[in-house]
């Protein structure tokens, strides 16, 4: 193994390299001013300019054949086109010197999804499944000069239809309240495309990902998988290179090499020669493994807890056969190490006798146990071709960061994301809980779809193992407890539907992912109890035993502000309250008055969860006061949704947080991050990107240091510290100040020693409250002082359902802006300074004229003055944005 510098690996690109032929590419996406596509439907009614990357909803809007599609009752109205079917045309040209190559490959990413594919009016194969990347040999379909690639695509709707005629599997239909379509389980396509009870069904057909044509001689690296072990002091790479030629070629012959940059601006390289037989489609891998010193290596960490340090990983392939031919692969990797500890609980809770039985459920990286703070991701766009768009998945991935999460759920019911969806994630920290794409049903086992699951599982999995932010396989969302639950009338064929479950996540989907990645956690199922659900026989008694696993909870008729009602887990991989979007967001979609009332048409009809408006206002009504004569009824009762979502999130997530101390919980991913339309749902950020007020309260219920409070049934307040750092936290000082609700200073304090150990969350103290009459009449707030903390939020509780407390005021308030010298990328910041007279309850901000955002939003507000930041990248003045800034509190 020797020794080079990076600049010199870079050098060697074939572009630079005289005696080096390059793998030639000519792409046929729509950015290639060479390639002319157009989209037509059966009957050639419509004509118009196609897309590729693109889909037939997204083109038809281009066109302004449609409308956009998330106005109003768009999604229903525009419907027609999923039972249409629908032809994208494609062409291009081709050079005598292309056809000089041996191989001639054609490439698809994605098509979506059923498609019969003709090149020169000869059909050359056909596609199911979006998820799975087609390549095929085209060189005796291509010609010297203009070549036509037809893509005819069948109704997603009615392929499932016709599917689920002969393969019948339950459910049949989604509930009515969905507007959907049904028998989505019956299509390897996202199943949310089908309508969810968060979103619209849009069942788009088109070609959705890159398409490529390759022409070469020797072979080209497709994907390539890392394995690191970190052994006494050194790190151990395992690189797994995935090749692939044409059908014409039995062999490969080359150089195969490897580059990785470490620390001290050093380069390792290792290598091979290659002279290996292909199989019959033309794949073959190799390996090549290389130790490095730790000491050239630095760790990579979850957000929160350490750097994100990746390393490039080069691989080259040069062919010795006829011209010196080069491919290439450029990666991205993190050395760290993870595993999902399953063990016996008693080990680690010792005499804890009420939280000792079972295992524990936890992941540990590099050698420390954390406690997962996160969400759930659900697609960025209803359209996949829109949800690839880079700044939308930037801002979205870079506001869970900055709510300090660690951990987001990719959910079983959309897609795989993007490369660069993952390369973000590798650099920002957040580990992915990745499902597979079942969710919510179960899956036919006839042979046909059998064999395109496992190329489905085989490639992502490949694709998808080299990123440090995998952090485990999941085969589905929610089906075995639908299963033992009886979700889908199954009851009477439980054992026909165990085999079939069995035979889809066990005997299929579990030994390829174990195959290609042993070094991760292959859950059958989320919610499972883990190892028991596997000594179970996989579908367990009971999958929501709080002793085992992760569980989903979701409770919309207790009091949700009250952290009693929340049961113990291990891991609470999905919770969630339902709210509203703001009304800003909501005038993307509909600018009709009469649309913005609960009980309007337009309202009905964007919710998708049965009595979901019900719940809502159960939520609201246990705890504040509104009143349906009031004349801002609806304005106030989307305000008040948003509290009560943001409340209930924040009660239910320091339970958890709290109960590492006595049930070792390690996890607390609420549903759900994201929107794909402007309707009710469970995110914390609207589709647009706006923030709700949970996601401000995230910044503070996942703060890495927290005084947590508890009310406990008989009226006292345990006091919690939580501790997320590697170091602990001693001699330090809990304040815990009384407040009325008129008055701006304590009218008593109380202070308590603290200490708590890293990474670990202990109880402190127990403040008395039961013996007090007057618990309407006051709140209290909670911060810590102590050294080595920078910074650590205010918390607070209150004792009495808003609605009963007494003293509230209506407060003056005073707001004037100035705007702060430093101007980084564009990017504007002000200073918002805020006078108040008098305690004010979830003081919210507004500049809807403005596209920016308030650092902090939704605040308790026990100070007579102080500072929020704003940041926008109008050019505006501070004057300008003073005038334009509104508010909103809670006043009975």
């Amino acid at each position: 193994m020797k020794l080079f510098s990076y600049k010199l690996v870079l050098s060697i690109i074939c572009v630079n390299l005289a005696n080096v032929v390059c793998l030639s590419k000519f792409s046929l996406d729509s950015w290639n001013e060479k390639v002319i596509w157009k989209l037509e439907n059966k009957n050639k009614t419509i004509s118009v300019a196609g897309s590729v990357p693109g889909a037939v909803y997204s083109d038809l809007q281009k066109s302004g054949t449609i409308g956009d599609i998330l106005q109003g009752f768009n999604d229903v109205l525009t419907r027609w086109i999923a039972y249409d079917s629908w032809t994208y045309t494609g062409k291009f040209n081709v050079s005598a010197k292309n056809l000089e190559n041996a191989v001639a490959q054609l490439v698809f990413e994605g098509v979506d999804t059923v498609a019969y594919i003709e090149l020169n009016g000869r059909s050359i194969g056909s596609t199911n499944n979006m998820f799975v990347r087609y390549v095929f040999n085209v060189k005796q379909y291509l010609q010297i000069g203009e070549n036509e690639l037809k893509l005819s695509f069948e109704s997603p709707v009615k392929f499932a239809k016709t599917r689920s005629e002969k393969y019948f599997t339950a459910p049949d239909c989604v509930p009515d309240i969905y507007n959907g379509e049904c028998h989505a389980n019956q299509i390897r396509k996202m199943q949310a495309s089908f309508s969810w009870d968060w979103g619209p069904a849009f069942p788009s057909v088109g070609i959705w990902r890159s398409a490529t044509l390759e022409f070469f001689n020797g072979a080209v690296i497709r994907s390539l998988t890392t394995h690191t072990e970190k052994r006494d002091s050194s790190w151990f790479l395992i690189t797994k290179v995935y090749l692939q030629t044409g059908e014409n070629i039995k062999r490969i012959k080359g150089n195969l090499s490897l580059y990785l940059s470490v620390e001290g601006h050093q380069t390792f390289k290792a290598g091979k020669y290659l002279d290996v037989a292909t199989r019959d489609d033309g794949t073959i891998e190799a390996e090549i493994d290389m130790s490095i010193s730790s000491n050239l290596i630095t760790e990579w960490w979850p957000n929160g807890y350490g750097d994100q340090r990746l390393y490039n990983l080069l691989v080259f392939l040069t062919t010795t056969e006829k011209d010196r031919e080069i491919s290439y692969k450029h990666a991205k990797i993190g050395f760290r190490t993870i595993e999902l500890v399953e063990e016996d609980a008693a080990l680690v809770l010792g005499n804890n006798t009420t939280a000792g039985h079972g295992l524990t459920f936890y992941f540990k990286v590099n050698g420390y146990p954390i406690f997962m703070k996160g969400s759930n991701w659900i697609p960025s766009n209803i359209l996949p071709e829109i949800g690839e768009n880079r700044k939308t998945i930037n801002n979205l991935l870079t506001a869970a960061r900055d709510a300090h999460m660690a951990m987001l759920r990719v959910w079983g019911g959309g897609i795989y994301e993007s490369d660069y969806f993952y390369r973000r994630c590798d650099e920002l920290g957040i580990l992915i809980w990745q499902d597979f794409l079942f969710a919510c049903s179960m899956y036919p086992v006839d042979p046909d779809f059998l064999e395109t699951v496992k190329t489905e599982i085989e490639q992502n999995v490949i694709r998808l193992q080299h990123h440090p932010s995998i952090a485990v396989w999941a085969g589905n969302n929610e089906n075995e407890v639908a299963l033992r639950g009886n979700w889908y009338n199954t009851k009477s064929e439980f054992e026909k539907y165990k085999r079939e479950y069995i035979t889809l996540y066990v005997d299929t989907i579990k030994p390829i992912v174990e195959g290609i990645d042993p070094g991760r956690r292959y859950l059958v199922s989320s919610p499972s109890n883990g190892h028991k659900s596997e000594e179970d026989g996989y579908i367990a008694q009971n999958p929501y035993d709080p002793n085992y696993g992760d569980t989903h909870y979701y409770n919309y008729l207790a009091d949700s502000w009250d952290s009693n009602i929340y049961p113990q887990t291990r891991f609470a991989s999905e919770y969630g309250f339902q709210s509203l979007p703001s009304i800003k967001t909501m005038r993307t979609a509909t600018n009709r008055t009469e649309d913005y009332y609960v009980e309007s048409n337009y309202s009905k009809h964007r919710q998708h969860s049965p009595a979901g408006y019900s719940f809502i206002e159960a939520q609201i009504n246990r705890r504040l006061n509104l009143d349906k004569n009031d004349t801002k009824y609806f304005e106030k009762f989307v305000f008040y949704s948003q509290i009560s979502q943001a409340m209930a999130i924040k009660t239910e997530t320091e339970f958890y947080r709290q109960s590492q101390s006595n049930w070792y919980t390690m996890g607390a991913l609420f549903w759900q991050l994201n929107d794909v339309w402007q309707a009710p749902s469970w995110s914390s950020i609207e589709f647009g990107g706006k923030w709700k007020m949970l996601h401000y309260f995230a910044k503070t219920f996942f703060a890495p240091v927290l005084i947590s409070p508890r009310l406990t049934k008989t009226g006292d307040v345990d006091i919690y510290l939580i501790n997320d750092r590697f170091v602990p936290i001693i001699d330090a000082k809990i304040t815990v100040d009384v407040f009325n609700w008129s008055s701006l200073a304590p009218i008593r304090s109380k202070s308590y020693p603290a200490d708590v150990g890293p990474l670990n969350t202990r109880m402190q103290a127990t403040f008395t409250l039961w013996n007090a009459e007057n618990k309407d009449e006051f709140f209290l707030r909670f911060f810590l002082q102590a050294e080595g903390v920078p910074s650590s939020p205010y918390n607070y509780l209150f004792p009495v359902p808003l609605k009963n407390a007494k003293g509230l005021k209506k407060p003056n308030i005073s707001i004037t802006v100035q705007k702060r010298d430093d101007k980084n990328n564009g990017v504007n910041k002000f200073k918002i300074n805020i006078n108040v007279d008098t305690v004010i309850i979830f003081l919210w901000l507004e500049a809807d004229s403005v596209d920016g955002k308030f650092e902090e939003n939704g605040f308790v507000v026990t100070e007579a003055n102080f500072i929020v930041d704003f940041t926008t990248q109008d050019a505006i003045t501070a004057k300008e944005l003073e005038k334009s800034i509104t508010y909103q509190y809670y006043l009975q």
